[in-house]
């Protein structure tokens, strides 16, 4: 078990499916792509197996992330709007495949290929620039995705081993029903999320 940190980006957006005030809005971008950053940081437990040079294993880990992004409105869509959303937690459930002891890399090093899946949960917001305490607008959801990444980690001695380990993770199209206008029920749109998790850590063997 153990501890890591670091960095969470990724991307959003957001499309309309319906709106009460633009014909034919379904399919229209309510946002371009946007860029989101921020910190993540949390711990993992798992188990690792090895037979020979190969090494299999299970992990889950669970992480409190701050990243955010947003974005103005398109045309024809209000574009005095501003559109937000903000990742508050990261959890997921992997498998793992590695080799150590092998080409220049001595019995204290692995490196492995992971994936599985990824839930999250995550608030979407918008709000016009000129009145943004009266016009706020937001939903919260908790989705499922899935990731693959790879990683690094390197025994220390005396049970502890350092890592380092890049995550994709994707969590598809979603339905909200945030306001594409000016909040106005009814209205409802779709956005993706994507992250890339970049993160290093420490971890210690029980046995």
């Amino acid at each position: 078990m153990g501890a890591s940190a670091g960095w969470d980006s990724g991307t959003s957006n957001r499309t309309a499916v319906f709106n009460t005030v633009v014909p034919n809005a379904a399919g229209r971008s309510i946002t371009n792509d946007f860029d989101m950053t921020g910190f993540i940081g949390g711990g993992q437990l798992g188990c690792n197996w090895q037979w020979g040079a190969w090494v299999f294993g299970i992990e889950g880990d669970g992480s409190a992330t701050n990243k955010s992004g947003q974005q103005f409105g398109l045309a024809p869509f209000n574009i005095n709007r501003i559109h937000e959303t903000q990742e508050r937690w990261l959890v997921t459930a992997r498998g793992k495949l590695g080799l150590t002891d092998f080409w220049w890399f001595g019995p204290r090093t692995l490196l492995y290929v992971t994936g599985g899946g990824a839930w999250a949960k995550v608030d979407n917001s918008n709000w016009l620039v000129t009145s943004p305490q009266s016009t706020g607008d937001i939903t919260t959801h908790q989705l499922s995705g899935w990731t693959v990444g790879v990683g690094w980690e390197y025994a220390l001695g005396y049970g502890w081993s350092a890592k380092s380990e890049f995550l994709y993770v994707d969590f598809g199209r979603n339905n909200t029903s945030v306001g594409t206008r000016d909040g106005t029920a009814g209205d409802i749109s779709t956005f993706k999320l994507v992250d890339y998790v970049w993160r290093a850590g420490l971890n210690y063997k029980f046995w």
